[in-house]
């Protein structure tokens, strides 16, 4: 099958693969420390395309990216449902089509849950075999009574894959994928789950990635909302469901940023410049100096985003994860809500729309309302992967596998991670493993030593 979009790595000779492993070509290239650092924050590379390696770039294909809608603007919430779900469904049919059988990445979600519902529908209608592929696991926010029911609703096929299925996965992290570092802690699942996916008989796999910041909504945007209707939206701050919920609704998503909206621009660019992303603890000379200079690519990266391939930057890292994982996995997954067609629609609708009836992601509520159960239609909370990810790396050896790792040879010589600070959050993640932060704080940084090793190892 050929994909839809993806990577396009460009060598200093001037070759261009689908793979940044063969762009390097067993070359000893310079490291890019920068980029490099980039990956020990979940983040995008601070010069679009860049990649760990100096002299080697990266494009984007998107010669197959689904068509605009066309047609007038919605003019009201109940509009813009209606047209969110035109776009959707042809999203999932671009999606699906010349396919035989595919599989939808679904928990028990709203965003997942109504892609594999709208792809199941569409299945039915044009003889297209679609099932779920789930991680199995329960903890904070358990997806599978969400998931038992969708079943039940659909009558669809279910594959659920437990996270110590996807012990064996370990050695991605450990030693990194595609010539570069594999630092998403719930990655050697997702890997698993794509895997017996495709053994199972799938040709392409969709996701929900791109979802949650696509039609989650924001309660900030009621201040703009105030400037031509207040009541309305005092109204919807009282009332408001599915966001963690300030001390005064009011003066969070109403009174802040209605002041904030009447600033002049001026005062906008000056917090623009003094915002930074914290530093973690652990961060080196190196680190700092390279995330002062990412602040500055990133300001010219977002000045420019008409010209860029991206909506957002670090949508190039969501793209990233997931070539990785189709490589590692052996098969193609697809993404409708990156579908650069389907985020400009809803960039058209009025932000307060995607709060419609004073919940977390109303509108898309309404756009899917036939589709699902109503114990979905109603959910609030998301589910967290802690317990997964727990039972993964206990199953993969437990931290005596990470351990070695801590003491960050590699990362400390390139001054980009203090290794006594290293140390001590690491002990605290050994503590409390169910803390959803320390896997954010310590898990790539092992996973870029790993793959550093692993690397100077190969030479």
């Amino acid at each position: 099958m050929v994909p839809r979009h993806g990577f396009r790595f460009h060598a200093p000779d001037a070759h261009t693969t689908s793979r940044l492993e063969e762009a390097v070509g067993g070359r000893a290239l310079p490291l890019d420390v920068v980029t490099l650092a980039s990956r020990l924050l979940f983040a995008a590379p601070p010069v679009e395309g860049a990649t760990p390696y100096v002299g080697v770039r990266a494009s984007y294909d998107r010669s197959m990216e689904l068509d605009e809608l066309g047609g007038a603007r919605a003019r009201s919430p109940a509009d813009a449902a209606v047209r969110l779900r035109q776009m959707l469904e042809r999203a999932v049919a671009h999606a699906l089509d010349g396919t035989a059988r595919a599989a939808v990445l679904a928990g028990g979600g709203l965003d997942s849950a109504a892609l594999l519902a709208l792809a199941h529908r569409w299945g039915r209608e044009n003889g297209v075999s679609v099932f779920a592929v789930a991680l199995d696991f329960g903890g904070k926010g358990d997806d599978r009574p969400y998931l038992a029911a969708l079943e039940r609703h659909l009558g669809c096929e279910v594959l659920r894959v437990r996270p110590e299925d996807a012990s064996g996965r370990i050695e991605l992290f450990l030693r990194g994928v595609d010539a570069a570092p594999f630092t998403w802690p719930s990655g050697g699942m997702e890997v698993e789950a794509l895997a017996r996916a495709r053994a199972n008989g799938a040709e392409v796999v969709l996701t929900g990635v791109g979802a949650d910041e696509l039609v989650d909504g924001e309660p900030r945007s009621l201040g703009r909302l105030a400037l031509r209707a207040p009541r309305a939206a005092l109204r919807s701050a009282r009332v408001m469901r599915g966001f963690a919920r300030p001390s005064s609704p009011v003066v969070a998503w109403v009174a802040r940023p209605l002041l904030s909206a009447l600033a002049p621009a001026a005062v906008h660019r000056w917090r623009s410049r003094r915002a930074r992303t914290p530093l973690p603890l652990w961060a080196g000379p190196a680190l700092r100096a390279s995330l002062d200079a990412g602040h500055r690519s990133q300001e010219r990266r977002s000045s420019t985003l008409e010209t860029s391939m991206w909506a957002l930057p670090h949508h190039e890292h969501l793209a990233w994860i997931r070539h990785q994982e189709d490589l590692a996995a052996g098969i193609e997954c697809r993404q409708p809500f990156l579908e650069a067609h389907v985020r400009a629609l809803v960039a058209e609708f009025e932000p307060s729309w995607l709060l419609e009836g004073g919940i977390r992601r109303g509108l898309f509520r309404e756009a899917v309302r036939d589709l699902l159960p109503n114990v979905l239609l109603e959910r609030e909370d998301k589910a967290g992967f802690e317990d997964g990810l727990r039972r993964f790396l206990m199953a993969a050896g437990g931290f005596d596998v990470l351990r070695p790792l801590v003491s960050v040879t590699e990362l400390a010589s390139l001054g980009l991670v203090d290794p006594r600070v290293l140390a001590e959050a690491f002990d605290a993640f050994e503590r409390a493993p169910d803390d959803g932060e320390h896997w954010g704080n310590v898990w790539p940084v092992l996973a870029v030593e790993g793959f550093l090793r692993a690397r100077s190892e190969a030479a």
